[in-house]
């Protein structure tokens, strides 16, 4: 998803770097080195997202904040601060902002932080006065239950297992542990692995619905999906992105052209997709059955 997004930052090497990351994702960039340009910009320009710092020469970042919530459309905004002042941004969240970031950050999570909330933006605009309360909601429940103690609970690392049990009404229960890695059991699912099976899922499903819709009939559909996360020197971590390489059978004589740019479609619907701060990407092969 790209839009017009202005970039509000008095350091020319950040803005330069905001810049250079965002400049491929098809967005229109505006700059304001400073709280009053950047209204000045406000005023004559259209923006969906501000990526705004906290700490600018001329202005608090917040007053920036609470002027652009009074817009009969307002952007979203994306608050820009360092680690020392970390709490600055959560009250600007509080305040109405979509969402921070911390410096450093990096790329990945700029784009996804940025696409995001132009998403948001897209559909808080589309309902009006009313915006996201008005949205469809559905709600999920599962309830989870540890069940690694083995009598001494976490007396110590090595004292428990990191074995648990997740249900929900009406559905077998799902038997889940820690990566390997992690002191986790190899025969149960981990929380990393059913972070990407929802995304692999996720995007299926819409890639199927799409396909119906377009008169697209597939025969099979498996996919492989892969993620990475990167891990601190502190234990500390975040997935660095997922990459979902679906394999497509169409039945004969389908349109394999349209049928390969449904996985796109699927992607800007897909829910969970949407909601991470990760890049997702998809790698598809769509090929027709034989004559």
């Amino acid at each position: 998803m790209s839009g017009r997004v202005l970039i509000v930052e008095d350091s020319p090497s950040l803005a330069l770097t905001c810049r250079v990351h965002l400049a491929g994702q098809g967005h229109t960039l505006l700059e304001a080195p400073d709280g009053r340009s950047a209204l000045v910009i406000l005023e004559r320009e259209d923006v969906d997202c501000i990526l705004l710092d906290l700490e600018l020469p001329d202005m608090n970042g917040t007053e920036i904040l609470q002027l652009v919530r009074r817009f009969r459309r307002p952007p979203a905004v994306v608050v820009v601060t360092a680690r020392s002042a970390a709490a600055k941004a959560e009250q600007a969240v509080r305040l109405g902002a979509h969402d921070y970031l911390v410096k450093p950050f990096n790329g990945p999570r700029l784009v996804t932080t940025v696409r995001n909330a132009l998403a948001h933006s897209v559909l808080m605009r589309a309902q009006g006065e009313e915006g996201i309360a008005a949205l469809r909601t559905h709600h999920y429940e599962v309830a989870l239950t540890w069940t690694g103690n083995h009598g001494k609970g976490t007396a110590d690392y090595r004292s428990y297992s990191r074995d648990h049990r997740i249900e929900a009404i009406g559905r077998p229960a799902l038997e889940g542990s820690a990566d390997p890695l992690f002191r986790g059991d190899t025969a149960r699912w981990n929380p990393e692995q059913l972070l990407v099976a929802s995304l692999s899922a996720c995007h299926q499903l819409w890639y199927l619905h799409l396909c119906a819709e377009a008169g697209v009939v597939v025969m099979s559909y498996r996919d492989a999906a892969e993620g990475t996360m990167g891990e601190a020197a502190d234990g500390a971590g975040q997935f660095m992105e997922v990459v979902l390489n679906p394999r497509v059978m169409i039945a004969e004589g389908g349109d394999v052209t349209l049928a390969l740019s449904l996985h796109a479609a699927a992607h800007e619907k897909c829910f969970i997709a949407n909601s991470v701060n990760f890049p997702v990407r998809c790698a598809p092969e769509v090929e027709a059955e034989a004559e």
